[in-house]
């Protein structure tokens, strides 16, 4: 009797049959991903020459060569569509897809589109630069500002805004770490940060400023501005006291400059006089000289106040006020090459603040003096709108503006907060937790500033709530060389080596003040109020080379964040004066018991844990410090 075949059996075969098409359709499937992979093998090397491309690009344009740049950047745009050929066409689509896989790729194809943005972004920059720096440049025209090819360069600014952004959109999406590249996608997303992250926040604080710049330049109509040289060899609270003045009017764009006045040879400069006063300010009472004007330490403030003055002095009003020193002037002369000046001869960025504001021994005659501070203002238009160097001397102002020797203030508030976004407006610093700012006043007349050298040291003993017991030390040595005057030194003028000083430490909001105290002798004091800073005042006379320390001894109820882990991170916004030499700082915090600072934060040093130690040997610049410390 036959039997039937075994299901077993009868299965076997169709079932081998089936698992080998599965081996042959993973095989095919293996090799066709293997094939669309192909143009990624040449994606790696593309980049890193696009990069090298972009970088020389950079170069190029620093030295003025915009051929050059010009051809690295043709050049870089040929590697940038080879990388986008092999990670954006059909192999990357599926590649995409593909599970586990898939993510690196995904990363890659961002990376690429962000690399694509950055040459976008160098093409229009060596586009426009003919316009802005080149000696064919319709930027400035005679002195003048060409509003047309302003606008131009303006829209240019707007995509490279789009650009930056887009690209940061791209590389915020790349992960941290992916299953088989480790970090290393992540790496080229840091280095692709490093160069969009500037671009883009440096567009984002200027881009106000540069909206209303055509207004401001007189787009809708003339605009009057007063321009005040400074002197920082006799320093007010806000840097160096104006002494030479001109206007400047602006109509579509077209600029005109009017009488210079030399405060020292001006008839009634300095009567006393009553004009409207900047409602709170502690520094304005009763009549005052025009020189005078400009006591406070924020510039929103004595603008203000110096537009008010010279209202009632000239019976002119002023849209706003552009105050430059000659230590700006120095920094311009840097890029713009020597000036010649009688009777100072031929001066460099090397010698141009010693010959002006330091060596009156030299120069003694009064009258060719006061002719030179009439030929600084319009020098200062000259070398600012004449052709060339723009972006120099725009990085120029911007740094002078960070060390407090360059301001803007003006009328108009809109305008006002678009140039204090861009950060030269002069406004003291925003303190969100301790702040610092230690001005000088020369309160009998001297020039004796030029000599002046300063540290400040800051002991901060941080408690576990965040607030703070500082110790403040204002260490001042009147650095003057021997006097060698015919006549007496009479501890005032030109030429006297004495100085006498009122120096005015400005803390964090909410700050207490417990003691002060002047080379270890304690004096009775008022606390201050000047828009919610505290400060205090104190005149110290300083003989040829003598040295004063005043001390100050006060709480800040909130020195230091506390964190969700119960860690403190103490911060300390630090203001400069405009000095012809910068302050030294020294800042040193202790924590509570039981706090260790972490490792390797930038600018301190923390050997023994529970203390953090700063020092610059020139605070030059607004700044933030930060330093944090846990259980």
């Amino acid at each position: 009797m036959s039997r039937m075949p075994s299901p077993r059996r009868a299965d076997a075969p169709s079932r081998g049959l089936g698992l080998r098409h599965a081996v042959l359709l993973v095989g095919f499937v293996v090799v066709g991903l293997c094939l669309l992979a192909i143009p990624f093998l040449g994606a790696p090397g593309s980049a890193q020459a696009a990069r090298a491309d972009l970088d020389a690009a950079q170069a190029a344009l620093q030295e003025g060569d915009v051929a050059a740049a010009s051809e690295h950047t043709a050049s870089a745009r040929g590697h940038v569509d080879e990388v986008q050929d092999a990670v954006q066409g059909v192999g990357g689509d599926v590649w995409s897809v593909v599970p586990v896989a898939g993510g690196p790729v995904r990363d890659v194809r961002r990376l690429g589109n962000a690399l694509d943005d950055l040459t976008a972004i160098a093409e229009i920059g060596v586009d426009a630069w003919p316009q802005l720096s080149g000696e064919k440049s319709t930027l400035f025209d005679n002195g003048n500002v060409d509003l047309p090819t302003l606008e131009r360069l303006l829209a240019d600014l707007d995509g490279v805004a789009e650009r930056a952004e887009a690209a940061e959109a791209e590389l915020a999406d790349v992960e941290d770490e992916r299953l088989g590249v480790g970090t290393r996608l992540a790496d080229l997303r840091d280095q692709a940060l490093e160069r969009v992250t500037p671009i883009s926040s440096g567009i984002r604080s200027v881009q106000p400023m540069l909206e209303v710049l055509p207004g401001v330049l007189g787009a809708e109509g003339e605009r009057k501005y007063l321009v005040a040289m400074l002197n920082p060899a006799e320093m007010l609270y806000s840097g160096g006291t104006p002494q030479t003045f001109t206007t400047m009017a602006f109509d579509d764009g077209r600029i005109s400059i009017g009488e210079t006045i030399d405060l020292a040879t001006s008839r009634g400069a300095f009567q006393r006089r009553y004009w409207k006063k900047v409602k709170g300010n502690p520094f304005h009472r009763g009549k005052l000289q025009v020189a005078l004007s400009t006591f406070a330490p924020d510039w929103e403030v004595s603008g203000n106040e110096l537009v008010n003055a010279w209202r009632a002095f000239r019976g002119r009003p002023m849209a706003g006020v552009i105050a430059v020193d000659v230590v700006a002037l120095a920094d311009l002369a840097a890029i713009t090459g020597p000036i010649d000046l009688p009777p100072y001869g031929t001066l460099t960025a090397d010698n141009l603040v010693e010959n002006l504001v330091g060596s009156y021994d030299e120069h003694p005659d009064n009258l060719a003096r006061h002719e030179t501070n009439r030929a600084l203002v319009p020098l200062f238009r000259e070398r600012l709108f004449g052709q060339g160097h723009l972006a120099e001397k725009v990085q120029v102002l911007g740094d002078a503006a960070r060390g407090r020797h360059f301001a803007t203030y003006f009328r108009d508030a809109e305008v006002q907060a678009a140039f204090a976004d861009a950060g030269l407006s002069g406004e003291l610093a925003e303190a969100e937790h301790d702040y610092l700012g230690v001005f000088t006043q020369n309160a009998v007349g001297s020039k004796s500033d030029y000599w002046q050298r300063r540290t400040v040291s800051s002991r901060v003993d941080v408690r576990r709530d965040g607030s703070a017991r500082v110790r403040l030390e204002v260490a001042i040595h009147n650095d003057s060389p021997p006097y060698v005057q015919p006549v007496p030194d009479l501890k005032t003028g030109y030429f006297t080596r004495w100085n006498t000083l009122s120096i005015a430490p400005f803390i964090a909001p909410g700050a207490t003040i417990r003691s002060a105290a002047v080379d270890g002798q304690e004096f009775d004091f008022n606390q201050g109020d000047f828009f919610g800073r505290p400060f205090l005042r104190r005149t110290v006379e300083f003989a040829p080379q003598a040295r004063h320390t005043l001390t100050v001894t006060y709480d800040v109820p909130s020195a230091a964040a506390v964190g969700d882990d119960g860690g403190l991170t103490y911060v300390l916004d630090l203001d400069p004066q405009g000095m012809v030499d910068p302050q030294a700082m020294d800042v040193r915090v202790s924590w509570p018991r039981g706090f260790r600072a972490d490792p390797d934060q930038d600018g301190w040093r923390s050997p023994r844990g529970r203390t953090s130690t700063y020092r610059t040997d020139g605070l030059t610049e607004t700044t933030t410090l930060r330093v944090t410390a846990r259980r």
